[in-house]
């Protein structure tokens, strides 16, 4: 399960936002993970409380909003693509090798602690 490498790498990044801010912890972080990304969104919300322990994150609240593929056809330009259908379009089949979205992995939004944002 690569998903908690990845929450790990997330807690750094989140942690590199609170020191640059001067703020100690964080109440919730918000991540896009792109369809396209090799990412479960499943799994990595369930590694997040354990990899957050014991860090600035312990205890956050940590939401996912999925991004859905969008590739862009030669003849109907942007279309969803669904993963079990590849890069390939779903009005026509025609492939689609550019992906415009959905292999996102970013965090979104860190939210401090309203301790934190009473004391500053």
């Amino acid at each position: 399960m690569h998903e908690a490498s990845i929450a790990l790498a997330l807690i750094d990044v989140a942690g590199d936002v609170l020191r640059e801010h001067g703020a100690a912890r964080a109440s919730a972080l918000t991540v896009r993970v792109g369809q396209w990304s090799s990412v479960v969104p499943e799994a990595l919300a369930a590694a997040f409380p354990a990899c957050a322990e014991g860090t600035p994150l312990a205890g956050a609240r940590l939401s996912i909003e999925r991004v859905p593929g969008v590739g862009e056809c030669p003849q109907h330009g942007p279309v969803e693509l669904e993963v079990w259908r590849g890069l390939r379009c779903p009005l026509c089949g025609a492939p689609t090798p550019r992906l415009l979205q959905g292999d996102e992995l970013e965090l979104d939004q860190l939210e401090l602690d309203q301790l934190e944002l009473e004391n500053l």
